[in-house]
């Protein structure tokens, strides 16, 4: 699990650090204090619980997000873990997915990005899947089901990156790629594409209209969120990822 979390770490904008045990994590945590911290409560190697560092730390940074996560769930612990002031519970098993969508949840909004999304798609269940895994990284997100009403929303908003779904009826996301990319102001606007066609003709096409990269259906979240963040942090580089 700790592999894949560093493995996964930096599609999501974060760095992550390991500690083994909890004598390790002390000494890390002496050099530098992390913005997230997700605690295991049982080391095999100790009879020490991982309760008593949690204690340590929200005595020492009260306002420091603690994440606890471990295979014990009784009520005892989720009340000892609530009283000690940790933000979450996060039951094992659990999805790497599950893990970082908790950080980002807990995340501070200094440390995330404070930037526009618009995305247009027919698909209400679309945009509130991707919605969902974009909201977390702190994110204005603003959704539109009807293109034909893409200009006047794009004037009013003023986004910093669009993502938009390709095949969508009477306006598709190619005609809308290039009416941007043949603006003045707005030619420079980092534009996503989202669809199930991906095939090498479909792919460029979309790049022929404009588009900066494309995401393939089924949305998996670290993707999307790694390619949304590049893309903004390229046209506006104020974004710092945070550390876990």
């Amino acid at each position: 699990m700790t592999e894949r979390l560093k493995i996964e770490s930096e599609a999501w904008g974060l760095r992550v650090k390991i500690a083994p045990n909890l004598a390790a994590a002390r000494s890390d945590l002496a050099l530098l204090m992390p913005d997230v911290i997700l605690l295991d409560l049982s080391f095999s190697e100790t009879e020490e619980d991982g309760l008593t560092l949690l204690r340590e730390l929200t005595e020492r940074s009260p306002n420091l997000p603690i994440i606890v996560f471990t295979g014990r769930d009784s009520l005892g612990d989720r009340l000892a873990v609530s009283r000690l002031g940790a933000k979450q519970f996060l039951q094992k098993p659990a999805t790497t997915e599950q893990i970082f969508r908790a950080i980002s949840r807990v995340l501070p909004k200094t440390k995330t990005l404070q930037a526009k999304v618009l995305i247009v798609d027919d698909d209400e269940a679309v945009l509130f899947q991707l919605s969902a895994l974009l909201i977390p990284w702190g994110l204005e997100v603003i959704t539109l089901t009807e293109p034909e009403r893409f200009w006047e929303v794009l004037l009013t908003t003023s986004p910093n990156l669009i993502l938009l779904d390709l095949s969508m009826p009477q306006v598709s996301g190619l005609e809308l790629c290039q009416v941007v990319r043949q603006d003045v102001q707005w030619g420079d606007l980092p534009i996503l594409v989202v669809t199930a066609h991906t095939d090498a003709e479909s792919l460029q096409q979309a790049f022929t209209a404009g588009a900066d990269d494309f995401i393939t259906k089924p949305v998996l979240g670290p993707e999307l969120v790694t390619r949304v963040l590049s893309r903004i942090d390229r046209a506006h580089p104020f974004h710092k990822p945070g550390n876990t």
